[in-house]
Formats: structure tokens, C-alpha cells, sequence
């Protein structure tokens, strides 16, 4: 499943950026500044061409601020440790990669979102779940006209059950993630 944001950055709730902060360990004077960053900043709306009085925002992370990427990614790790709450609960379970095993749920870069399951209808369930857990917490919202489900190797009807599950559109094998082209055959060049 292919995750699409609506509106990453400028959704993102600053209550839980300081939980988050707070939760891997930054000291309160840390979170200190990055509030003071975030609450001493005002902007405009151009509207027809004339901009509008300033106002202070009360959520999102400026797109441009060189600190706008690693908050971005703070606030997301608040998703990867819901997908290992669900693991551990054996409610989730994602596939087992490379010689050795290794077991894969999640993959984030910044706001591109990838999971990988097994595809059993309770993995359809949990990731609804979790997504909407995370949506409540954080504010971020899933674009799910945009988001998308796919598989290689997988059952027509189950596959339809993760579409309708997750109300998402059908995503081709292979696609593009991160400018790279995934799940097409290992053994040619291009991949």
C-alpha cells in the first residue's frame, strides 16, 4: 500500500510533534526551542493578488524551513511505532525479505508511506486502523483517492478485499517509489 497525504506538512498537529519529541527523549529545553521555532512565526494569504493580515498558525510545518524534513519525520515515527504495536500484538504481519528473513511492515521517506504485508484480510483491517489511529493523533489525513493497494503474486479476491477495506484505487506492478521502479523483475538492468 502506497500512502498519500492530504496536505502533509501543513496538517501536522503540534501538540503530538511535542508528544513525539518528548517520547524519543528530547530534553524540554529541546522541545522548548522547537515550539518557540514553530509559535514565533506569522504569515499571510495573498487573496487576489493582496496579501491578507498576518495571522500565527496553530499547526503545520512550514514547507521550505530546513527543519520542516526531520519534524516531518519525528511526527511519522509516531506511525512506525503504531505498525510495531500491531506486530508485536500479532495483528499485523508484514513480508520476510533477503536470505536471512528479515520481516519488513513499513518503509517512510519524509511523506512517502509504503507498507508491506502478507495479504490476509486482517492485515487489510489492522492498516485501516492504525491509519485512522495515526490520523487522529498526529493530523494527518490520508488522501485515499490517492493512495494505493497492489501485490505481485496475490489472489484477484483478495486483493479486492484490501480495494474495498481501504477504499483505496489499484496500483499497478511495477511503480515508482522514491524516483525507483519496484516490483518488476529482479534479473533485468533496470531494476
Amino acid at each position: 500500500m502506497k500512502v498519500d497525504y492530504e496536505k502533509a506538512y501543513d496538517s501536522v498537529n503540534w501538540d503530538f510533534l511535542y508528544y513525539m519529541l518528548n517520547r524519543l527523549g528530547f530534553c524540554d529545553k529541546w522541545v522548548g526551542w522547537i515550539r518557540e521555532c514553530l509559535t514565533s512565526s506569522s504569515v499571510s494569504v495573498l487573496v487576489n493578488g493582496s496579501p491578507t493580515k498576518e495571522f500565527v498558525p496553530k499547526r503545520g510545518l512550514r514547507q521550505g524551513d530546513p527543519m520542516a524534513p526531520f519534524l516531518f519525520l519525528i511526527v511519522a515515527e509516531g506511525l512506525a511505532g503504531l505498525v510495531r504495536q500491531a506486530v508485536k500484538k500479532e495483528l499485523y504481519s508484514g513480508i520476510k525479505v533477503g536470505s536471512n528473513g528479515t520481516n519488513v511492515e513499513l518503509l517512510q521517506f519524509a511523506d512517502d508511506t509504503l507498507f508491506l504485508c502478507e495479504t490476509k484480510a486482517q492485515n487489510a483491517r489492522t492498516l485501516k486502523v492504525v491509519l485512522r489511529t495515526f490520523e487522529l493523533a498526529s493530523g494527518l489525513r490520508v488522501n485515499f483517492s490517492k493512495t494505493k493497494v497492489g501485490g505481485t503474486g496475490v489472489d484477484a479476491s483478495m486483493l479486492k478485499i484490501f480495494l474495498k477495506t481501504l477504499n483505496c484505487k489499484h496500483m499497478k506492478i511495477p511503480f515508482m517509489y522514491l524516483g525507483m521502479l519496484i516490483g518488476g523483475n529482479p534479473r533485468l538492468k533496470q531494476f
